[in-house]
């Protein structure tokens, strides 16, 4: 026998051994064993009560179960395909809802509407509501409401003084924390009294329309938001009723 067929004997005998204890180490593994880690995890999941965690412990036990199909005889490609994408939408939902729970920073600007009116409501809450308004600048004489009309917007005066009158007659001052037209849009009836501005500055300004969509959409934040009209309203009306019985 010729030297390089000899060689090509040995290469071949050790190939096939290798191939042998290949096949020998996977037919000594059972892949019943992804199969069952992955159940496992997801009675895990199951059991949990955050919803972050039930995602996290889906995504493990899908990319788990991954190694069953893919060591059969006959690679199951139905159920790996649906298990890769099980695995993408829960990591996608894993990722909003951890991105949702990061600390939110406010501005200072931010933190003085919050602390003027939406103590209730958490960071995050503020910045929906507020990434919904404008600034706008208070004029000294500018007219906000006009008696007869329906106003269009609501507007909550973080800087400056705004004036109501009824028929000339002076009916109190708003300030800081004090919302302008929120009563009368919630209630649909045009205006009765008149506010112009008396002391320039600040307010957040927010369309009705996008608002209500809002709080349509987010009741909590609704209920909230109308525990802090009613709260409003009833410190209007004590301030008012103070000064008359001056």
């Amino acid at each position: 026998m010729k030297a390089g067929n000899v060689m090509e004997a040995h290469e071949h005998a050790g190939d096939t051994i290798h191939a042998c204890r290949c096949e020998e180490i996977m037919n000594s593994f059972n892949p019943n064993y992804f199969i069952n880690a992955g159940n496992i995890l997801l009675l895990v999941a199951y059991s949990v009560h955050d919803v972050l965690w039930l995602r996290l412990f889906a995504v493990a036990a899908s990319l788990i179960t991954i190694p069953y199909f893919v060591l059969q005889p006959t690679t199951l490609w139905a159920p790996l395909i649906w298990t890769v994408v099980f695995a993408a939408i829960n990591s996608l939902q894993s990722w909003r809802l951890f991105n949702e729970r990061r600390p939110v920073k406010l501005t200072p600007d931010e933190e003085e509407i919050r602390r003027l009116a939406f103590r209730d409501l958490p960071p995050r809450k503020v910045l929906q509501i507020l990434s919904l308004g404008s600034w706008t600048t208070l004029e000294v004489g500018e007219h906000l409401i006009e008696s007869g009309k329906i106003p269009d917007a609501v507007s909550l005066i973080v800087h400056g003084k705004v004036r109501v009158t009824r028929g000339g007659h002076v009916l109190g001052e708003l300030v800081p924390g004090d919302f302008l037209g929120s009563a009368l849009i919630f209630s649909g009836i045009p205006a009765e009294v008149d506010a112009s501005t008396v002391e320039p500055g600040r307010a957040m300004r927010w369309e009705i329309g996008p608002l209500e969509r809002y709080l349509a959409a987010n009741p909590e934040t609704r209920t909230v938001m109308l525990q802090d009209v009613a709260r409003d309203l009833a410190g209007k009306i004590e301030r008012v009723t103070g000064t008359n019985h001056l």
